[in-house]
């Protein structure tokens, strides 16, 4: 039996215990011993950190295991004084989505919800779904500092074929090696009819630091999603977020150490957080989806189905109408 948190509800551990499986070889032959996971099948071995599983495959590059057993883990705190600070960004969907996103799901049974990449949303989140009783979200991160159900790598996601009825990722497959591959791996355990809801950004400048690859057009968006069928989609946060994200980033070239960065960075969303707000008033302009600084996907899982290149061409619906044929 799989080592589960005891505050956690009893339909959320027999849930886990039944759909856990091994990243390594995918077997489903995983026991508690103790403060470690065996998996019986391939004999390896996943330590669980305050009482979370650390379901990593041992190979991983960036992110060992044994890290996660380190006592002298450097937890990246801001000064206090940072948390009055305007946020430079704004989120105008992020709200109506979730609430969609629950409509769209079956309120006669439990839902099972996978929060990839969760962070710090479990409190959150949990709030915001507190009287959709239909649902049970699970959080998962790799980040070590992130409050969490089980800790994995999202190119690895260690549960079995079709265990949930919906997936939430904000903000997370910029911070991916391979998106494709994390993509194909959400569509694996989501159940058919299962629907996923995606924020990725697009005109954004680097946000946590070395773990940053990859930005999406909505045209991407979509090509990245395409063994789903499209629900909605559009804009997350358009030319003003990107106004407010660029005017810091040109200031911070004058920054001469860490401390001077903070009081940059807090100086120019005192002077310029306003300007976010005009992304309320563009969010239907097709130039603003052009200037997106983030879109968001809303997608139903349909076994066998692919959106083709040629209709993900044909639905864009931005401003700059250019044709190649």
């Amino acid at each position: 039996m799989v080592h589960i948190n005891p505050s956690q509800s009893s339909l959320k551990q027999e849930f886990l215990q039944r759909h856990l499986r091994c990243p390594e070889c995918h077997g489903v032959t995983l026991v508690s011993e103790g403060n470690k996971i065996h998996c019986k099948n391939c004999k390896q071995q996943f330590p669980v950190v305050q009482e979370k599983p650390v379901l990593i495959r041992n190979d991983n590059e960036v992110f060992s295991v044994s890290s996660y057993l380190s006592k002298n883990v450097e937890v990246n705190q801001r000064p206090l004084w940072f948390n009055v600070i305007p946020s430079p960004s704004v989120n105008i969907n992020y709200r109506n989505n979730l609430t969609k996103f629950s409509d769209l799901l079956n309120k006669e049974i439990v839902n099972y919800v996978l929060v990839l990449g969760s962070g710090k949303q479990k409190q959150w989140l949990a709030e915001f779904f507190s009287e959709d009783r239909h649902l049970n979200l699970i959080y998962c991160d790799i980040d070590i500092n992130a409050n969490v159900d089980l800790f994995c790598d999202a190119h690895d996601i260690p549960f079995v074929e079709e265990t949930f009825h919906g997936v939430i990722t904000t903000a997370v497959l910029e911070h991916v090696l391979y998106p494709e591959r994390v993509v194909n791996e959400i569509h694996r355990v989501l159940m058919d009819g299962g629907i996923i809801y995606s924020e990725i950004p697009f005109m954004q400048q680097v946000h946590e630091g070395a773990y940053d690859f990859t930005r999406y057009s909505l045209s991407g968006h979509r090509r990245l999603f395409n063994h789903f069928s499209e629900l909605s989609s559009g804009l997350v946060a358009g030319p003003g977020t990107v106004l407010v994200w660029s005017i810091e980033h040109f200031a911070l070239c004058f920054a001469w150490s860490q401390g001077s960065r903070g009081l940059l960075k807090a100086l120019v969303r005192l002077i310029f957080f306003w300007l976010k707000y005009f992304d309320y008033i563009f969010q239907n302009n097709p130039q603003a989806l052009d200037g997106a600084s983030a879109t968001y996907f809303v997608g139903s899982k349909k076994i066998n189905e692919q959106t083709s290149d040629k209709v993900i061409v044909e639905r864009y619906v931005g401003a700059d109408q250019v044709r190649h044929v």
